[in-house]
């Protein structure tokens, strides 16, 4: 923030006790606390409810000794295994800005292993895409995916639906918070009831605002996998490249029941298909091979819609 040129008012870049002040401070929400009774600003809010109260469970649990050791993710990091001891990969990221996976049997000296230290992430990454680059899936199992992705399609319309509810509930609550203060203003309630009540309805909206953003998110990413699915149909490669990092995850942990890496000048990884995948690409798991698998898929007949359906839920 500093960087930013943000400053306190002597011109100084501000303490982390000032720092720590804001992310405490409701206002940001759009609401005014006076006499500690929370009343509507003319401002817009800059987040959400649901936001500010996360920020304070956050806050809550380190200082209650909570755990504070940053975890970075990595799209790749839940599948990927060290192909000389059969350990997990981790994922770390150096200097903030490098990110390297590492053998966790090598790092722990539980097992003994002739890997390297640090195997770059970008040549992690560029050897899964390769995998998918040689898995050939013919045109005609389209037609099982799209059976499988309208009984997804109409799933998610009632989650759409439930994401129109939610956000008539939020309105309902902002409309009961103004009569609420009405009446206290009117002397119609006193102060400890208009606490009470202002608590409850914080509570409901944010219960509300993070349901609402929960659906929402899972219909973006149903939709995005719906979207992939459809590529994958076509073209594999493509389809993967051009999904986030969020929807590789979930692909790669649909895919694969582990991608073994073996580290060097050119990093090779080997992929340990999960069902059905196994069975259609005739996968086989190969403990000490070192070189890539190329998949074809000639002549295989369609799948079955509940297949597919099977492999979307996952």
């Amino acid at each position: 923030m500093a960087a930013k040129g943000l400053r306190n008012r002597l011109g100084s870049p501000p303490r982390v006790s000032a720092v720590h002040r804001m992310l405490k401070n409701p206002i940001y929400t759009g609401v005014v606390v006076w006499k500690g009774v929370e009343h509507p600003g003319i401002h817009q809010p800059l987040i959400s409810r649901d936001l500010f109260e996360k920020v304070q469970s956050v806050m809550e649990s380190h200082s209650t000794g909570g755990d504070r050791a940053w975890k970075h993710d990595h799209y790749l990091k839940s599948v990927l295994y060290c192909d000389d001891c059969g350990s997990r990969l981790y994922y770390v990221v150096a200097k903030g800005r490098f990110g390297y996976f590492r053998c966790v049997g090598r790092n722990t000296r539980r097992k003994p292993c002739g890997q390297r230290g640090y195997i770059p992430a970008q040549d992690v990454e560029k050897a899964v895409e390769t995998i998918y680059e040689r898995v050939r899936i013919p045109p005609q199992l389209r037609k099982g995916v799209e059976r499988a992705l309208k009984e997804v399609a109409e799933r998610e319309r009632h989650r759409a639906e439930a994401t129109v509810f939610l956000g008539r509930r939020l309105k309902q609550l902002a409309n009961e918070r103004e009569r609420l203060l009405k009446a206290y203003y009117a002397d119609a309630i006193d102060v400890a009831t208009l606490k009470r009540e202002q608590d409850r309805i914080n509570a409901e909206v944010a219960e509300a605002e993070a349901q609402l953003s929960s659906e929402g998110a899972k219909l973006k990413k149903a939709t995005e996998v719906i979207e992939l699915a459809l590529g994958l149909a076509e073209s594999c490669p493509d389809a993967y490249l051009r999904a986030q990092p969020d929807v590789r995850k979930l692909w790669n942990q649909a895919f694969f029941q582990k991608v073994l890496v073996r580290s060097g000048s050119s990093p090779q990884a080997q992929a340990v298909y999960e069902e059905p995948f196994a069975s259609l690409l005739g996968s086989q798991e190969v403990v000490g091979s070192h070189k890539s698998t190329i998949v074809e898929l000639p002549g295989i007949e369609p799948g079955s819609s509940n297949l597919w359906a099977g492999l979307l839920r996952a």
